[in-house]
């Protein structure tokens, strides 16, 4: 808790604060963590049993608390008051909202409160978030020293799970306690009442690289469901990337393919992450005005006379979403390849880029009519010295195939698809990729549907199911029996403050027992490794996101006294 710098974003807030110190803050934030290992709970009352009764009497005075016995009633109610005004006096300071949660008020009211959070800015409690991503990224950084992800390749997963919370919902007259809470609908179609958070997973493109490190949460953002969830995303990738800076791919579901170009896709490849994401069956058509005279579908520039059947396969694989159903019509899927306008030449400093006509070149991938009349004419335009060395001996069309060579037999032209153009069209009004070999388009077009791996192809489906797999397989772990992330009764404090504190508490204690169990599976666990240790040798990467954004000093925490030995 120390070497996470929770302590030293709170310490300025509470200093300001007038009244009486209290408890330390540790107190409070150790007893929650205790409460979610040994209770499955993040409820106060849990927390302060945990830290009083259970950590044992030599951490009494270390914790500020006194030595009582369970059966005094009077003591125990006394300690409890002191540990609750602990933990009202750290929501407080990072509310920016706080009002009075013991009722629920009228609409009129709630609505001044409810724009505090609802504002359109990115985040309207940044220490708050920063906080919660300290506690997340704790086990995180002490992996990260411990040499436990040096075989991570800087993969990840995003995807917004729901949050449910211990209070009612909005009706006409009155709002619910928790004013800025709303509908998180799931994939299903299921709704719940709470907050959405935003999950970055530690993940892999690759099957290879499975069981080489644990897949730890790297990040959280609560927010309101629905809201700026790409934004969200770009935001814990800014975090990762001062922690980890290789990076890699980013998968995400259907939710953040349609999101915004300038909210998610443009900023996560200025990060220098490459997007892996699915389309719906609406998004998967002809876009007549992405190049003039192409045919863009799904992220591809294709043949202006590309068959019907190979579109029809791109709308099929929208439309499938099983991996079974997806895997079948892989081979139809392939086949587009040969119809694709290959790179001819990257993009330049004005971000223009040449692709070829897929019939020309010194390796076409097919047999088109139009490109052999464009190759006759270029060659009548050639030195007469050109002629004559094709007329000399040893250069007869005849040629010999290898047969047993894959290579040579795909590269014959009677094995190569033919397209079929129109013949009755002049030349001054064909396509302009027909009417020259190659043509310029700008680098970023389709700039939603463009990926590095082609979108539906066997790289993309293996990446996207392995991506996908970890992301949901955290999910999974974060709403079992021991960190009940989806039990709003496990979390019953009100606000979004607290449901963010406390959903922080349960991934932080989650990434503890992912390293656990990757040491156990790694035959590397022992007592002595227990403890994270060494946290403070791995980068911050608060320090500069908080000195760009507030102007407020972040440096390293520096360490209290140690607490006393058993």
């Amino acid at each position: 808790m120390r070497s996470s710098g929770v302590l030293s974003e709170l310490a300025p807030l509470e200093a300001a604060r007038r009244g009486p110190k209290g408890l330390p803050t540790e107190t409070v934030l150790v007893g929650l963590v205790l409460a979610a290992i040994e209770k499955r709970s993040t409820n106060l009352d849990d927390a302060w049993e945990c830290v009083q009764f259970r950590a044992g009497p030599h951490w009494l005075p270390y914790f500020h608390l006194p030595d009582i016995r369970p059966t005094d009633v009077a003591a125990c109610r006394a300690s409890s008051k002191r540990y609750y005004d602990a933990w009202s006096r750290i929501s407080t300071v990072l509310d920016p909202a706080r009002h009075d949660r013991r009722r629920r008020l009228p609409r009129t009211e709630s609505v001044v409160y409810r724009r505090v959070w609802m504002r359109p800015v990115l985040d309207a409690a940044p220490v708050l978030s920063r906080v919660a991503n300290r506690l997340v990224l704790a086990p995180v950084r002490a992996a990260v020293a411990r040499g436990l992800l040096s075989q991570w390749g800087g993969d990840l997963s995003v995807d917004t799970t729901a949050i449910p919370t211990w209070a009612r919902y909005h009706t006409k007259r009155r709002s619910s306690l928790e004013v800025s809470a709303g509908y998180h609908v799931s994939g299903g179609g299921h709704q719940t009442f709470g907050y959405s958070a935003t999950l970055l997973v530690a993940g892999h493109a690759d099957p290879a690289r499975s069981g080489h490190y644990p897949q730890l949460c790297m990040g959280m953002a609560l927010h309101a469901p629905g809201r700026q969830i790409g934004l969200q995303a770009v935001r814990l990738l800014e975090t990762v990337k001062q922690l980890w800076p290789e990076t890699g791919f980013v998968a995400g579901d259907l939710a953040y393919s349609d999101a915004k170009v300038e909210n998610f896709h443009a900023p996560v490849r200025a990060l220098g992450y490459e997007p892996v994401t699915d389309f719906k069956t609406t998004i998967v058509k002809k876009d007549r005005k992405a190049v003039e005279g192409v045919v863009a579908i799904a992220g591809d520039l294709l043949c202006p006379h590309t068959p019907r059947r190979v579109i029809e396969t791109y709308h099929l694989m929208a439309g499938s979403k099983r991996s079974k159903d997806r895997q079948a019509l892989l081979p139809r899927m392939e086949q587009a390849e040969s119809y694709v306008l290959p790179l001819k030449q990257s993009a330049d400093d004005r971000g223009i880029e040449r692709r070829q006509c897929p019939a020309a070149g010194t390796s076409p991938r097919v047999t088109c009519t139009w490109a052999q009349e464009r190759a006759k004419a270029s060659a009548r335009r050639r030195p007469r010295r050109d002629a004559i060395r094709a007329r000399r001996p040893g250069h007869s069309p005849r040629e010999t195939i290898d047969l047993t060579d894959l290579r040579a037999r795909k590269a014959h032209p009677d094995a190569r698809p033919t397209v079929r153009p129109p013949n009755d069209l002049p030349v001054h009004r064909r396509p302009a990729i027909c009417q020259q070999a190659t043509i310029s388009v700008p680098a970023d077009v389709m700039p939603k549907l463009r990926q590095e791996l082609p979108w539906g192809r066997e790289a993309w489906q293996t990446a996207y199911r392995s991506l996908r797999s970890h992301i949901e397989g955290l999910n999974g772990r974060a709403k079992n029996v021991n960190t009940f992330l989806d039990a709003r009764e496990k979390r019953q404090c009100r606000g979004r403050v607290a449901q963010t504190l406390l959903a922080a508490i349960q991934l932080m204690v989650e990434n503890l027992r992912t390293i656990e169990s990757f040491l156990r599976d790694q035959r590397r666990w022992s007592d002595e490794h227990y403890t994270l240790m060494e946290i403070p040798q791995t980068p911050d990467p608060f320090v500069t996101a908080a000195n760009d954004s507030t102007g407020v000093r972040d440096a390293s925490p520096s360490a209290p006294l140690d607490p006393p030995e058993p």
